[in-house]
């Protein structure tokens, strides 16, 4: 007797064994329930690779056990246990992470990295998370309050980083010098290697609380900061990333997790990006936006 793979009627006995060994061949919904088949497409089965960096306070900090902490970390390490997957960090910098990315090494980068549409050519990218604002900082003493005050002088980022691209941009008189992370730039400030170096609003005031800096100059960020993803990535993974902190900003868990890191209003770009952060605002009034 032929038996297709439809549904049948429970038989008894040794019929019924024979069924449930015809439909084990058959590839039933059975099997399709019990599979074990990875829900992304991973560098490493079942575990998110992530690429962070050592230090780009507060979005992700690595401390001397090799632990990453920071917004960008808690906001990751959040939607991956909503998500049911595990997650491991490697360190390296703001290039290390785009390259790495482009080159197949990681799934993601965990970091304060900004969605410019250069970016956009070489990675995807989650709608953004965050939008601050970007400040060129001085040693304490310092008597520059414009951005003519630079001209000439040498003025230190990040090399890849938007702000080399705010100093070619908005800065051409200075003597722009390139450094591969955070901890060289503000070391080379403090030393009077550089006269200033430009940072993320959120990283300046970071330093400005530890270090004898101070900000000069304040402009609102072009573009928001947002995790990338691999170009050619599984799109499933960087959809359900998006949904996770959407559902964290209607749940309260993205308010609390801000308020843990930042204390400046929710910037109006972003709300306009995650347009769910509006109701939370109406609970929160000291996160509404204020700037213009």
């Amino acid at each position: 007797m032929h038996l297709s793979c439809t549904r049948r009627p429970l038989l008894a006995g040794t019929a019924a064994a024979a069924l449930l060994l015809a439909l084990t061949a058959c590839g039933s919904g059975i099997e399709a329930a019990n599979s074990t088949a990875p829900r992304y497409k991973l560098v490493q089965p079942g575990v998110i690779t992530a690429a962070t960096q050592a230090e780009q306070p507060p979005f992700a900090v690595v401390d001397a056990s090799g632990k990453p902490s920071g917004f960008a970390v808690d906001l990751m390490n959040e939607s991956a246990k909503r998500l049911g997957v595990k997650v491991q960090y490697k360190t390296t910098n703001l290039q290390g992470i785009l390259a790495g990315l482009s080159a197949g090494q990681y799934d993601i980068g965990v970091a304060g990295v900004g969605a410019t549409p250069e970016r956009k050519k070489q990675v995807a990218f989650t709608t953004p998370y965050y939008w601050g604002f970007t400040d060129v900082v001085t040693l304490k003493g310092g008597k520059q309050n414009k951005l003519p005050d630079f001209d000439g002088k040498r003025v230190g980022a990040v090399s890849g980083s938007v702000q080399e691209t705010f100093i070619n941009r908005e800065m051409s008189g200075a003597d722009l010098v390139k450094f591969k992370d955070q901890t060289a730039l503000i070391a080379q400030l403090l030393s009077g290697g550089v006269e200033a170096v430009v940072l993320g609003g959120a990283d300046a005031d970071e330093y400005v609380k530890k270090q004898p800096i101070r900000i000069a100059v304040e402009f609102d960020s072009l573009q928001g900061s947002a995790f990338p993803l691999p170009k050619d990535g599984d799109p499933e993974l960087l959809k359900d990333i998006d949904a996770q902190i959407d559902a964290m900003i209607e749940d309260g868990t993205y308010i609390k997790l801000y308020k843990k890191y930042f204390h400046d209003p929710i910037a109006r770009d972003l709300i306009m990006e995650r347009p769910k952060l509006a109701q939370q605002l109406i609970e929160h009034p000291d996160l509404a936006p204020t700037r213009d």
